[in-house]
């Protein structure tokens, strides 16, 4: 089933290292897209909750040396 949570990351010392998250996590299998925001230090992963779950994707970005966190995101 697809999912998509949202994650503040931190850690991030330029602006390419959001990119590095993105392609990492990409080739995750049951990763469908992932986008991070250098200046807000915030992100967004769709994945397959079938294949793949969020403490190894957060564990996937710590092993990069940030430190990520899954975050509600409150909708009015």
């Amino acid at each position: 089933m697809k999912k998509v949570i949202c994650l503040e990351v931190t850690g991030m010392h330029c602006p390419d290292c959001p990119s590095k998250v993105e392609r990492s996590l990409s080739k995750m299998e049951g990763i469908e897209e992932v986008k991070i925001d250098y200046d807000t230090e915030r992100g967004s992963v769709t994945f397959d909750n079938n294949l793949i779950g969020v403490p190894q994707i957060i564990k996937r970005i710590s092993k990069m040396g940030f430190h990520a966190e899954e975050v509600q995101v409150n909708i009015h």
